[in-house]
Protein backbone atom coordinates (compact mmCIF):
# COMPACT_ATOMS: atom_id res chain seq x y z
CA UNK A 1 0.00 0.00 0.00
CA UNK A 2 2.87 2.37 0.88
CA UNK A 3 4.52 1.74 -2.49
CA UNK A 4 1.24 2.41 -4.33
CA UNK A 5 0.76 5.67 -2.43
CA UNK A 6 4.24 6.97 -3.31
CA UNK A 7 4.00 5.85 -6.95
CA UNK A 8 0.62 7.57 -7.26
CA UNK A 9 2.06 10.78 -5.88
CA UNK A 10 5.02 10.55 -8.24
CA UNK A 11 2.62 10.05 -11.16
CA UNK A 12 0.84 13.27 -10.24
CA UNK A 13 4.17 15.05 -10.02
CA UNK A 14 5.17 13.76 -13.45
CA UNK A 15 1.85 14.91 -14.88
CA UNK A 16 2.52 18.34 -13.45
CA UNK A 17 5.93 18.28 -15.10
CA UNK A 18 4.35 17.47 -18.49
CA UNK A 19 1.83 20.29 -18.15
CA UNK A 20 4.55 22.79 -17.29
CA UNK A 21 6.59 21.66 -20.26
CA UNK A 22 3.86 22.19 -22.88
CA UNK A 23 4.64 24.88 -25.42
CA UNK A 24 1.10 26.28 -25.36
CA UNK A 25 1.01 26.80 -21.59
CA UNK A 26 0.44 30.55 -21.37
CA UNK A 27 -1.31 31.72 -18.20
CA UNK A 28 -2.88 35.14 -18.36
CA UNK A 29 -1.08 36.28 -15.24
CA UNK A 30 1.32 37.22 -13.81
CA UNK A 31 3.17 39.41 -16.26
CA UNK A 32 6.85 38.85 -16.92
CA UNK A 33 8.66 40.16 -13.80
CA UNK A 34 11.39 42.76 -14.04
CA UNK A 35 15.00 42.25 -13.03
CA UNK A 36 15.30 41.70 -9.30
CA UNK A 37 17.46 44.15 -7.33
CA UNK A 38 20.70 42.71 -5.90
CA UNK A 39 22.62 43.68 -2.79
CA UNK A 40 25.55 46.14 -2.83
CA UNK A 41 27.39 46.11 0.50
CA UNK A 42 29.92 48.82 1.35
CA UNK A 43 32.46 48.29 4.15
CA UNK A 44 35.12 50.50 5.78
CA UNK A 45 38.52 48.98 6.70
CA UNK A 46 39.57 49.69 9.37
CA UNK A 47 36.07 50.25 10.72
CA UNK A 48 37.10 53.38 12.63
CA UNK A 49 38.91 54.86 9.63
CA UNK A 50 35.82 56.48 8.20
CA UNK A 51 32.18 56.16 7.16
CA UNK A 52 30.93 54.83 3.81
CA UNK A 53 27.65 55.67 2.09
CA UNK A 54 25.66 54.21 -0.80
CA UNK A 55 25.04 50.56 0.09
CA UNK A 56 21.66 48.93 -0.54
CA UNK A 57 19.75 46.89 -3.13
CA UNK A 58 19.83 48.03 -6.76
CA UNK A 59 18.72 46.69 -10.13
CA UNK A 60 21.78 45.50 -12.14
CA UNK A 61 22.98 48.26 -14.46
CA UNK A 62 21.90 51.06 -12.12
CA UNK A 63 24.47 53.81 -11.50
CA UNK A 64 24.99 54.15 -7.74
CA UNK A 65 26.63 57.12 -6.03
CA UNK A 66 29.20 56.05 -3.41
CA UNK A 67 31.13 58.32 -1.10
CA UNK A 68 33.29 58.20 2.02
CA UNK A 69 33.93 60.45 5.00
CA UNK A 70 37.36 59.97 6.60
CA UNK A 71 37.70 59.96 10.39
CA UNK A 72 40.14 62.28 12.14
CA UNK A 73 43.69 61.08 11.59
CA UNK A 74 42.81 58.92 8.56
CA UNK A 75 42.85 59.49 4.79
CA UNK A 76 40.95 57.57 2.13
CA UNK A 77 43.12 55.31 -0.04
CA UNK A 78 41.02 53.19 -2.44
CA UNK A 79 37.90 51.13 -3.15
CA UNK A 80 38.36 47.38 -3.80
CA UNK A 81 35.93 44.62 -4.79
CA UNK A 82 35.43 41.25 -3.09
CA UNK A 83 38.47 39.79 -4.92
CA UNK A 84 40.73 42.64 -3.83
CA UNK A 85 40.80 44.36 -7.23
CA UNK A 86 41.11 48.16 -7.07
CA UNK A 87 37.87 49.76 -8.30
CA UNK A 88 38.75 53.42 -7.71
CA UNK A 89 41.10 55.69 -5.78
CA UNK A 90 38.46 58.42 -5.58
CA UNK A 91 36.32 58.61 -2.45
CA UNK A 92 33.21 59.72 -4.35
CA UNK A 93 32.40 57.74 -7.46
CA UNK A 94 29.56 56.59 -9.68
CA UNK A 95 29.46 52.78 -9.62
CA UNK A 96 27.49 50.66 -12.11
CA UNK A 97 25.76 47.80 -10.24
CA UNK A 98 26.75 44.34 -11.47
CA UNK A 99 24.59 41.24 -11.87
CA UNK A 100 24.97 39.57 -8.47
CA UNK A 101 25.44 40.52 -4.82
CA UNK A 102 28.61 42.60 -4.42
CA UNK A 103 30.86 43.88 -1.63
CA UNK A 104 33.00 47.00 -2.04
CA UNK A 105 35.58 47.91 0.61
CA UNK A 106 36.78 51.45 1.29
CA UNK A 107 40.34 51.43 2.64
CA UNK A 108 41.60 54.16 4.94
CA UNK A 109 45.20 54.86 6.01
CA UNK A 110 46.17 56.18 9.42
CA UNK A 111 47.90 59.51 8.74
CA UNK A 112 47.87 61.92 11.70
CA UNK A 113 49.17 65.45 11.13
CA UNK A 114 51.99 64.93 13.67
CA UNK A 115 52.68 61.18 13.78
CA UNK A 116 54.75 59.90 16.63
CA UNK A 117 57.82 57.79 16.03
CA UNK A 118 56.65 54.34 14.91
CA UNK A 119 57.48 51.35 17.03
CA UNK A 120 60.81 49.72 16.33
CA UNK A 121 59.96 46.65 14.20
CA UNK A 122 62.20 44.31 16.15
CA UNK A 123 60.49 45.30 19.42
CA UNK A 124 56.91 44.77 18.27
CA UNK A 125 55.65 41.25 18.85
CA UNK A 126 52.22 39.66 18.90
CA UNK A 127 51.28 36.61 20.93
CA UNK A 128 48.61 34.02 20.18
CA UNK A 129 45.62 33.63 22.51
CA UNK A 130 43.92 30.31 21.77
CA UNK A 131 40.50 29.40 23.16
CA UNK A 132 39.28 25.83 23.65
CA UNK A 133 36.03 24.32 24.92
CA UNK A 134 35.22 21.04 26.56
CA UNK A 135 32.00 19.25 25.59
CA UNK A 136 28.99 21.39 26.40
CA UNK A 137 29.61 24.70 24.71
CA UNK A 138 31.64 26.87 22.36
CA UNK A 139 34.03 29.82 22.78
CA UNK A 140 35.01 33.02 20.97
CA UNK A 141 37.51 35.85 21.34
CA UNK A 142 40.96 34.40 20.56
CA UNK A 143 43.50 35.95 18.20
CA UNK A 144 46.87 37.73 17.98
CA UNK A 145 47.53 40.49 20.53
CA UNK A 146 50.29 42.59 22.03
CA UNK A 147 51.20 41.73 25.62
CA UNK A 148 49.16 43.58 28.24
CA UNK A 149 46.05 44.03 26.08
CA UNK A 150 42.57 43.45 27.53
CA UNK A 151 40.75 40.93 25.34
CA UNK A 152 37.08 40.00 25.56
CA UNK A 153 36.47 36.23 25.67
CA UNK A 154 33.10 34.54 25.85
CA UNK A 155 31.62 31.04 26.22
CA UNK A 156 28.22 29.90 24.93
CA UNK A 157 26.55 27.02 26.77
CA UNK A 158 24.74 24.19 24.99
CA UNK A 159 21.28 23.13 26.13
CA UNK A 160 21.48 20.72 29.07
CA UNK A 161 24.89 21.98 30.27
CA UNK A 162 26.16 24.55 32.77
CA UNK A 163 29.29 26.70 32.58
CA UNK A 164 31.90 26.05 35.28
CA UNK A 165 35.11 28.04 34.70
CA UNK A 166 37.98 29.17 32.49
CA UNK A 167 41.44 27.69 33.09
CA UNK A 168 44.86 28.59 31.59
CA UNK A 169 47.58 26.29 30.21
CA UNK A 170 48.76 25.51 33.74
CA UNK A 171 45.29 24.39 34.82
CA UNK A 172 44.77 27.46 36.98
CA UNK A 173 41.29 28.98 37.18
CA UNK A 174 41.31 32.47 35.68
CA UNK A 175 37.57 33.20 35.81
CA UNK A 176 34.21 31.67 36.69
CA UNK A 177 32.29 34.09 34.46
CA UNK A 178 31.19 33.01 31.00
CA UNK A 179 32.31 36.35 29.53
CA UNK A 180 35.20 38.35 30.94
CA UNK A 181 38.15 40.57 30.00
CA UNK A 182 41.48 38.73 29.91
CA UNK A 183 44.83 40.57 30.05
CA UNK A 184 47.29 39.00 27.60
CA UNK A 185 50.82 38.02 28.61
CA UNK A 186 54.14 38.02 26.75
CA UNK A 187 53.71 34.40 25.66
CA UNK A 188 51.27 32.27 23.71
CA UNK A 189 48.42 31.15 25.96
CA UNK A 190 45.47 28.75 25.79
CA UNK A 191 42.29 29.29 27.81
CA UNK A 192 39.84 26.40 28.19
CA UNK A 193 36.15 26.70 29.03
CA UNK A 194 34.74 23.92 31.21
CA UNK A 195 31.10 22.76 31.34
CA UNK A 196 29.12 20.12 33.26
CA UNK A 197 26.07 18.19 32.14
CA UNK A 198 23.10 19.60 34.04
CA UNK A 199 19.77 19.12 32.22
CA UNK A 200 17.01 21.23 33.74
CA UNK A 201 14.27 18.70 32.86
CA UNK A 202 15.85 15.31 32.05
CA UNK A 203 12.45 13.65 31.70
CA UNK A 204 11.02 16.35 29.44
CA UNK A 205 9.55 14.75 26.30
CA UNK A 206 10.64 15.90 22.85
CA UNK A 207 9.04 19.14 21.74
CA UNK A 208 6.25 18.40 19.24
CA UNK A 209 6.30 22.00 17.98
CA UNK A 210 8.67 22.77 15.13
CA UNK A 211 11.74 24.33 16.66
CA UNK A 212 15.19 24.65 15.13
CA UNK A 213 18.69 25.38 16.40
CA UNK A 214 20.68 28.51 15.63
CA UNK A 215 24.40 28.41 16.33
CA UNK A 216 26.99 31.18 16.15
CA UNK A 217 30.76 30.83 15.92
CA UNK A 218 33.93 32.74 15.10
CA UNK A 219 37.65 32.18 14.94
CA UNK A 220 39.92 35.10 15.87
CA UNK A 221 39.18 38.70 16.68
CA UNK A 222 36.04 39.00 18.77
CA UNK A 223 33.14 37.46 20.65
CA UNK A 224 29.66 36.48 19.49
CA UNK A 225 26.30 35.97 21.16
CA UNK A 226 22.76 34.97 20.26
CA UNK A 227 19.58 35.77 22.17
CA UNK A 228 18.12 32.27 21.87
CA UNK A 229 19.73 29.08 20.57
CA UNK A 230 16.46 27.26 19.81
CA UNK A 231 13.54 29.00 18.12
CA UNK A 232 10.06 28.30 16.86
CA UNK A 233 9.63 28.73 13.13
CA UNK A 234 8.73 32.34 12.40
CA UNK A 235 10.10 33.75 15.66
CA UNK A 236 13.14 36.03 15.85
CA UNK A 237 16.28 36.51 17.91
CA UNK A 238 19.25 38.89 17.86
CA UNK A 239 22.81 37.94 16.88
CA UNK A 240 25.64 40.23 18.02
CA UNK A 241 29.39 40.42 17.47
CA UNK A 242 31.85 42.37 19.63
CA UNK A 243 35.22 43.32 18.09
CA UNK A 244 38.44 42.95 20.06
CA UNK A 245 41.23 45.53 19.88
CA UNK A 246 43.41 45.10 16.81
CA UNK A 247 40.65 43.61 14.63
CA UNK A 248 37.84 44.88 12.40
CA UNK A 249 34.48 43.25 11.81
CA UNK A 250 34.01 41.90 8.26
CA UNK A 251 30.53 40.38 8.40
CA UNK A 252 28.23 37.50 9.33
CA UNK A 253 28.39 34.50 6.98
CA UNK A 254 25.70 31.84 6.44
CA UNK A 255 26.73 28.66 4.58
CA UNK A 256 29.94 30.37 3.46
CA UNK A 257 28.15 33.38 1.92
CA UNK A 258 28.11 36.92 3.29
CA UNK A 259 24.74 37.49 5.03
CA UNK A 260 25.17 40.97 6.53
CA UNK A 261 27.89 43.44 7.49
CA UNK A 262 25.90 44.63 10.53
CA UNK A 263 27.53 43.61 13.80
CA UNK A 264 24.08 43.13 15.39
CA UNK A 265 20.97 42.02 13.51
CA UNK A 266 17.64 40.22 13.99
CA UNK A 267 17.13 36.78 12.39
CA UNK A 268 13.77 35.09 11.87
CA UNK A 269 13.90 31.28 12.11
CA UNK A 270 12.95 29.35 8.97
CA UNK A 271 12.35 25.64 8.54
CA UNK A 272 15.82 24.26 9.34
CA UNK A 273 18.80 24.60 11.65
CA UNK A 274 21.19 27.43 10.75
CA UNK A 275 24.81 28.19 11.64
CA UNK A 276 26.22 31.72 11.40
CA UNK A 277 29.91 32.60 11.50
CA UNK A 278 31.21 36.04 12.45
CA UNK A 279 34.38 36.95 10.55
CA UNK A 280 36.95 39.43 11.84
CA UNK A 281 40.11 40.68 10.08
CA UNK A 282 43.41 41.37 11.83
CA UNK A 283 44.05 45.14 11.59
CA UNK A 284 46.49 46.57 14.16
CA UNK A 285 45.86 50.15 15.23
CA UNK A 286 49.23 51.30 13.88
CA UNK A 287 49.31 51.00 10.08
CA UNK A 288 53.10 51.12 10.14
CA UNK A 289 53.15 47.88 12.15
CA UNK A 290 55.67 45.65 10.33
CA UNK A 291 54.10 42.29 11.24
CA UNK A 292 51.02 42.78 9.04
CA UNK A 293 50.97 43.79 5.36
CA UNK A 294 48.56 46.20 3.73
CA UNK A 295 45.03 44.97 4.33
CA UNK A 296 44.19 42.06 2.00
CA UNK A 297 47.44 42.47 0.07
CA UNK A 298 47.85 38.71 0.48
CA UNK A 299 44.77 36.56 1.09
CA UNK A 300 44.12 32.81 1.30
CA UNK A 301 40.58 31.52 0.68
CA UNK A 302 38.83 28.21 1.31
CA UNK A 303 35.27 27.61 0.10
CA UNK A 304 32.33 25.41 1.15
CA UNK A 305 32.42 21.98 -0.53
CA UNK A 306 29.34 19.71 -0.49
CA UNK A 307 29.20 15.95 -0.97
CA UNK A 308 27.79 12.66 0.26
CA UNK A 309 29.25 9.50 1.87
CA UNK A 310 31.55 7.70 -0.57
CA UNK A 311 32.37 10.83 -2.61
CA UNK A 312 35.89 11.98 -3.41
CA UNK A 313 35.86 15.75 -2.92
CA UNK A 314 38.28 18.38 -4.18
CA UNK A 315 38.94 21.15 -1.66
CA UNK A 316 40.62 24.11 -3.41
CA UNK A 317 42.82 26.70 -1.71
CA UNK A 318 42.91 30.05 -3.52
CA UNK A 319 45.57 32.75 -3.15
CA UNK A 320 45.10 36.42 -4.02
CA UNK A 321 48.34 38.40 -3.96
CA UNK A 322 49.10 41.93 -5.12
CA UNK A 323 52.86 41.31 -5.33
CA UNK A 324 55.19 38.39 -6.09
CA UNK A 325 55.59 35.86 -3.26
CA UNK A 326 58.27 33.29 -2.55
CA UNK A 327 58.58 30.72 0.28
CA UNK A 328 55.52 30.27 2.48
CA UNK A 329 54.13 28.14 5.30
CA UNK A 330 50.58 27.69 6.58
CA UNK A 331 48.53 25.40 8.77
CA UNK A 332 45.35 23.64 7.55
CA UNK A 333 42.87 21.85 9.83
CA UNK A 334 40.28 19.42 8.43
CA UNK A 335 37.10 18.07 10.10
CA UNK A 336 37.62 14.89 12.12
CA UNK A 337 37.17 11.82 9.91
CA UNK A 338 37.80 13.70 6.65
CA UNK A 339 41.50 13.07 6.06
CA UNK A 340 43.15 14.62 2.97
CA UNK A 341 45.21 12.46 0.59
CA UNK A 342 48.50 14.23 1.22
CA UNK A 343 50.38 12.03 -1.25
CA UNK A 344 48.29 13.51 -4.07
CA UNK A 345 48.01 17.25 -3.39
CA UNK A 346 47.33 18.96 -6.73
CA UNK A 347 49.47 22.02 -7.48
CA UNK A 348 48.14 24.59 -9.93
CA UNK A 349 50.28 26.23 -12.61
CA UNK A 350 50.55 29.19 -10.25
CA UNK A 351 52.59 27.05 -7.82
CA UNK A 352 55.02 25.65 -10.41
CA UNK A 353 58.55 25.28 -9.09
CA UNK A 354 57.70 24.71 -5.44
CA UNK A 355 58.75 21.78 -3.31
CA UNK A 356 55.79 21.04 -1.03
CA UNK A 357 56.19 19.24 2.28
CA UNK A 358 53.95 18.77 5.29
CA UNK A 359 54.06 17.73 8.92
CA UNK A 360 51.09 16.31 10.82
CA UNK A 361 50.40 18.09 14.11
CA UNK A 362 47.62 15.61 14.93
CA UNK A 363 44.93 13.60 13.09
CA UNK A 364 43.28 16.73 11.69
CA UNK A 365 45.94 19.47 11.60
CA UNK A 366 48.83 19.76 9.11
CA UNK A 367 51.58 22.33 8.58
CA UNK A 368 52.52 22.87 4.91
CA UNK A 369 55.76 24.37 3.57
CA UNK A 370 56.23 25.56 -0.02
CA UNK A 371 59.89 26.24 -0.81
CA UNK A 372 61.86 27.27 -3.88
CA UNK A 373 59.20 28.75 -6.17
CA UNK A 374 57.76 32.13 -7.08
CA UNK A 375 54.08 33.06 -7.28
CA UNK A 376 53.37 36.07 -9.53
CA UNK A 377 50.77 38.65 -8.52
CA UNK A 378 47.19 37.65 -9.29
CA UNK A 379 44.25 35.68 -7.96
CA UNK A 380 43.76 31.99 -8.74
CA UNK A 381 43.75 28.51 -7.26
CA UNK A 382 47.02 27.66 -5.50
CA UNK A 383 46.54 23.98 -4.71
CA UNK A 384 43.80 21.44 -4.18
CA UNK A 385 43.34 18.79 -1.50
CA UNK A 386 41.53 15.52 -2.22
CA UNK A 387 39.31 14.12 0.55
CA UNK A 388 37.45 10.79 0.49
CA UNK A 389 34.25 10.79 2.55
CA UNK A 390 33.85 7.47 4.46
CA UNK A 391 30.68 5.51 3.69
CA UNK A 392 29.68 5.65 7.36
CA UNK A 393 30.36 9.39 7.77
CA UNK A 394 27.58 11.24 9.62
CA UNK A 395 25.24 13.05 7.23
CA UNK A 396 23.56 16.37 7.85
CA UNK A 397 26.85 17.69 9.22
CA UNK A 398 29.14 20.57 8.30
CA UNK A 399 32.76 20.70 9.45
CA UNK A 400 35.19 23.61 9.20
CA UNK A 401 38.30 23.56 7.02
CA UNK A 402 40.55 26.14 8.66
CA UNK A 403 43.72 27.88 7.48
CA UNK A 404 45.87 29.91 9.88
CA UNK A 405 49.45 30.49 11.04
CA UNK A 406 50.28 31.86 7.57
CA UNK A 407 53.75 33.19 6.79
CA UNK A 408 54.70 34.45 3.31
CA UNK A 409 58.01 35.83 2.02
CA UNK A 410 58.42 38.89 -0.20
CA UNK A 411 61.22 39.54 -2.71
CA UNK A 412 63.42 41.31 -0.13
CA UNK A 413 63.10 38.43 2.34
CA UNK A 414 60.51 40.13 4.55
CA UNK A 415 58.23 37.64 6.30
CA UNK A 416 54.58 38.68 6.58
CA UNK A 417 51.26 37.12 7.50
CA UNK A 418 48.11 37.20 5.32
CA UNK A 419 44.37 37.47 5.69
CA UNK A 420 42.41 34.21 5.50
CA UNK A 421 38.89 32.93 4.99
CA UNK A 422 37.98 29.46 6.23
CA UNK A 423 35.80 26.97 4.38
CA UNK A 424 33.58 24.01 5.20
CA UNK A 425 32.87 20.45 4.10
CA UNK A 426 29.14 19.66 4.31
CA UNK A 427 27.92 16.08 3.93
CA UNK A 428 24.33 15.11 3.03
CA UNK A 429 22.52 11.90 2.10
CA UNK A 430 22.06 11.02 -1.56
CA UNK A 431 18.70 12.46 -2.57
CA UNK A 432 18.41 14.82 0.42
CA UNK A 433 17.64 17.78 -1.84
CA UNK A 434 16.51 20.12 0.97
CA UNK A 435 19.25 19.25 3.48
CA UNK A 436 17.04 18.17 6.40
CA UNK A 437 18.96 14.86 6.72
CA UNK A 438 15.84 12.85 5.79
CA UNK A 439 15.13 11.49 2.30
CA UNK A 440 11.38 11.49 1.69
CA UNK A 441 8.75 12.43 -0.87
CA UNK A 442 9.31 16.11 -0.06
CA UNK A 443 12.76 15.81 -1.65
CA UNK A 444 11.21 14.44 -4.85
CA UNK A 445 8.76 17.35 -4.97
CA UNK A 446 11.60 19.79 -4.24
CA UNK A 447 13.66 18.30 -7.07
CA UNK A 448 10.84 18.54 -9.64
CA UNK A 449 10.14 22.13 -8.58
CA UNK A 450 13.77 22.95 -9.29
CA UNK A 451 13.70 21.16 -12.66
CA UNK A 452 10.72 23.34 -13.55
CA UNK A 453 12.94 26.33 -12.75
CA UNK A 454 10.68 27.44 -9.94
CA UNK A 455 12.12 28.95 -6.74
CA UNK A 456 12.93 26.54 -3.93
CA UNK A 457 13.85 27.61 -0.41
CA UNK A 458 16.77 25.15 -0.31
CA UNK A 459 18.13 22.99 -3.11
CA UNK A 460 21.40 21.05 -2.79
CA UNK A 461 22.36 20.08 -6.32
CA UNK A 462 25.48 18.14 -5.23
CA UNK A 463 23.31 15.30 -3.82
CA UNK A 464 20.34 15.67 -6.21
CA UNK A 465 21.83 13.80 -9.20
CA UNK A 466 20.57 10.50 -7.76
CA UNK A 467 21.35 8.35 -10.82
CA UNK A 468 24.72 10.09 -11.31
CA UNK A 469 24.28 10.80 -15.02
CA UNK A 470 25.56 14.40 -14.64
CA UNK A 471 22.08 15.78 -15.31
CA UNK A 472 19.39 16.72 -12.78
CA UNK A 473 15.97 15.86 -14.18
CA UNK A 474 12.70 14.07 -13.40
CA UNK A 475 14.47 10.69 -13.47
CA UNK A 476 16.27 11.71 -10.31
CA UNK A 477 12.89 12.37 -8.64
CA UNK A 478 11.97 8.75 -9.41
CA UNK A 479 15.30 7.75 -7.89
CA UNK A 480 14.41 9.62 -4.68
CA UNK A 481 11.12 7.70 -4.47
CA UNK A 482 13.01 4.42 -4.92
CA UNK A 483 15.32 5.38 -2.03
CA UNK A 484 12.26 6.06 0.15
CA UNK A 485 10.72 2.70 -0.75
CA UNK A 486 13.97 0.85 -0.11
CA UNK A 487 14.26 2.38 3.34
Amino acid sequence: MRRIRYLSLLTMLLCSFVVWGQDDFDPASPAEPGVAPRKLTVVAVPSDGGTVYGGGRYVPGTTVGLRVSSATGYVFEKWTDKEGNVVSTTGSLSYVKGEGDEVLTAHFVFSPSAPSEPAEPALTQYFRLTLAAEMGGSVSGGGKYLAGKKVGVSASVDEGFKFVSWTNSKGETVSTSRSFSYTTTAENETLTAHFVFDPSSPSEPSDPILRHNITVSTEDGGTVSVGSKRLLEGTSTTLSATVNDGYVFVGWYLNGELYTTLRSFSYTMGKENVAFEAVFAFSPASPSEPSMPEDKMYSFYLMTVIGKPGDVLDVPLTLSNLDDLYDMTFQVTFPAGLTPDLDNVYLSDKATGYEVSFAAVDDTMYVFSMIGGTIPAGSSELLRFRVTVPEDYATGTSGRVKINQVSVTEADGTHLTASTRNGRIAIYKRGDTNGDNVVNITDAMNLITNVLEQDTEVFIKEVSDVNEDNAINVTDAMGVVNIVLEE
